[in-house]
């Protein structure tokens, strides 16, 4: 895909107008909210073993991951699996791609005050990708709903959504 960097920032202040109201400086410059990069944050610890047994997975089947530019980790639980990951695409450039007929389900939204997205790409329902703004990167928690042959009634999405309002908070803020 070929990105440029004119269509790129225009997202990333639209985004920012719409988000944060249509405020200005004292320069008279649109004032754009500031989210700190997080690059470097490792979604491998970002959770506790005992948050995670908290929410049914078990940390015992950990494993990484690190494919395409996405670093993280997956684990296996009942009654889903998580993965938790770092994408080097931001929320923006997700944004520009809102008609890819490849998402099933397409939602901006927001994490506590960050920009956020859900999306599938599984016809059936049954995982949801909750990604939240990481500034040059995007945080993404990923819950698929666990085989089982009586299914448990839990919406993918609202479980990610959950869990990332647990990380968020963990992030770095704008300005550190």
């Amino acid at each position: 895909m070929i990105r440029t960097h004119t269509a790129l920032t225009a997202v990333v202040v639209a985004a920012g107008l719409l988000l944060g109201g249509c405020g200005s400086d004292a320069s008279g410059t649109p004032a754009v909210p500031v989210v700190a990069d997080a690059s470097k944050v490792d979604m491998c610890t970002i959770l506790t073993d005992a948050e995670l047994i908290a929410l049914g997975i078990e940390p015992a089947t950990h494993k990484p991951m690190d494919q395409l530019g996405i670093v993280g980790c997956r684990w296996l639980g009942k009654p889903f699996t998580l993965r938790l990951e770092r994408d080097e695409e931001t929320v923006a450039e997700y944004v520009a791609r809102r008609d890819d007929p490849a998402f099933t389900i397409f939602r901006e939204n927001a994490v506590n005050d960050r920009a956020g997205v859900q999306l599938s790409v599984r016809p059936n329902g049954d995982q949801c990708e909750q990604l939240i703004d990481g500034g040059s990167v995007s945080l993404a928690v990923s819950v698929a709903l666990a085989f089982s042959l009586s299914p448990p009634k839990i919406d993918p999405c609202a479980e990610a959504l959950r869990i990332a309002e647990m990380i968020e908070p963990r992030l770095p803020q704008g300005g550190e």
